[in-house]
């Protein structure tokens, strides 16, 4: 996958590209949130907005975590609906659980997951609160929700691409 393309470029620290574009795009309009809101909300210019809705600007970690803010999404939930964790790079090979630790942790996760109904969506907050550095970061009084959001999003990314050679 080259640079421009990539999801999220893990050398450059920055996500986008045309299918993220359009992902964020779609899911503004599901949620009635109107391109002056969303712009706001990132802290972006209306034409930067266009531009990352077009594919041709690319976004920080702190950006993603206002925009998944704005959206009302969870962390992974937001990845995931924005094309960063999309069916391709799973079917590529990055594990769904890949935020977990080996060992036990993991799979007894995958035990739980093939329990739960598969048509209904995995409980984000229990997955992610297998994790040990992302539990503590859920009960940190210090940082405010933007906070955690960003640094859950780039706790993420960043073990992501590390199963996956630097790109999504």
């Amino acid at each position: 996958m080259d640079d421009s393309n990539a999801a999220w470029d893990g050398q450059s620290g920055t996500g986008g590209g045309p299918a993220v574009g359009a992902a964020l795009r779609r899911l503004a309009e599901e949620r009635t949130l109107d391109a002056v809101k969303l712009s706001a909300a990132a802290g972006l210019s209306a034409g930067q907005l266009e531009r990352v809705f077009a594919g041709s600007e690319r976004l920080t970690v702190s950006q993603l975590a206002r925009f998944a803010q704005a959206l009302k999404l969870r962390a992974v939930e937001f990845l995931q609906q924005a094309g960063f964790l999309s069916l391709e790079v799973y079917a590529l090979g990055l594990d769904p659980l890949y935020f977990l630790p080996q060992g036990q942790i993991r799979k007894d996760a995958r035990i739980y997951m093939r329990e739960i109904n598969p048509r209904h969506a995995v409980p984000e907050r229990d997955m992610l609160g297998r994790n040990p550095a992302l539990k503590a970061l859920s009960s940190d009084e210090v940082l405010d929700p933007l906070g955690r959001l960003e640094i859950e999003l780039a706790y993420l990314l960043r073990a992501a691409v590390q199963n996956t050679g630097g790109r999504l």
